[in-house]
Parts: structure tokens; sequence; C-alpha cells
């Protein structure tokens, strides 16, 4: 991704029969080690249910139904205090899926989890937490400042909200 630039993508929220969450460590790119929901950029023309429900397919093998937009946001991504990058994401709720999960992707593994669990995870994606507290209000807007430090990396709101929640 060049300087100056924004990345408009969609991500995918599925649970299973189980409650769990579906979620990808990334195996290369930007966030490469990150845990988050799965999906990538929208193409061109393309529809956001649509490129998100191909995202789904592609990295995970599973084909998602029932699918609706649940919001959008806008991420600056700020490393040492300067601007590296900026997306603007929409949460696309898949309400039901079909197929085998492929565990291991090129774009990363694929595993389901509790949401209680995903705490534990070392490398979680800071606007998953976003995402996870977001999804009951939806329909959500949001601005989200993300911050990474050398040490630390989180998300802040546009009215001060920061996750992951300070412990």
């Amino acid at each position: 991704m060049t300087v100056n630039s924004i990345v408009v993508g969609a991500i995918v929220y599925l649970r299973d029969e189980n409650g769990r969450i579906l979620l990808q460590r990334r195996r290369s790119g930007l966030f490469k080690g990150y845990v988050g929901l799965p999906g990538g950029k929208i193409e061109f023309g393309e529809d956001i249910v649509d490129a998100a429900l191909r995202e789904l397919r592609e990295e995970t093998g599973l084909k998602g139904f029932r699918a609706s937009a649940s919001g959008v946001y806008s991420e600056v991504n700020f490393d040492n205090q300067s601007t590296s990058n900026h997306f603007v994401l929409f949460v696309i709720r898949a309400g039901a899926y079909e197929g085998n999960l492929l565990e291991t992707t090129p774009e990363g593994q694929n595993f389901w989890m509790h949401e209680e669990d995903i705490d534990s995870l070392e490398r979680v994606l800071p606007d998953l937490f976003f995402v996870l507290d977001a999804i009951n209000r939806a329909p959500f807007v949001e601005s989200l400042r993300r911050y990474n430090d050398g040490n630390q990396t989180y998300v802040v709101t546009s009215d001060g909200r920061r996750y992951p929640k300070q412990r």
C-alpha cells in the first residue's frame, strides 16, 4: 500500500452453531501474525456484501448466506505519531454458511473461537475488539485512530473509547 491512499475493504462477522466467531491469523501483509476477521479489498464496481462473501469463500472455503451490512468504520493508522495508512472497512454479518473450514490458506490460519476467549490470544488487531462491541449496536458508523508505539497497538473511537480496553 502506498502512503496517501485509502484502502476500501469488507470484513465478515460469522458465528457457528456453537456461538464461536470465525477468526483468521494473517500469514502475510501489513498485519502479518495478527488475528482479525476474514476479509479483504473491495474490487471496483463490486457490491460490498458480494465482496465480503467472495473474500470469505476465497480465504476460508465457506460460502456465506443471509448477509447484510452491519456497519462501517474508517481507521487511520499512526506509527510513532505519523500516519502510516488508512482503511475504510464495511462490516458484513453473515447469518449462515455452508462448507468445511479450510484451516490454512495463503491468507492465514482460520479458526473458530468463543468471544470471551479472544482476549487470551497474542497479537489481536485492536479493531476486532471494536467490531465485537459495535456489532451489537448495528448499524454503526465510526471513525477510529489506530496507534502503534512499538509496545502496544490500540484504537480510539471519535468519542474516546479505547480498544482493547485498558486493564
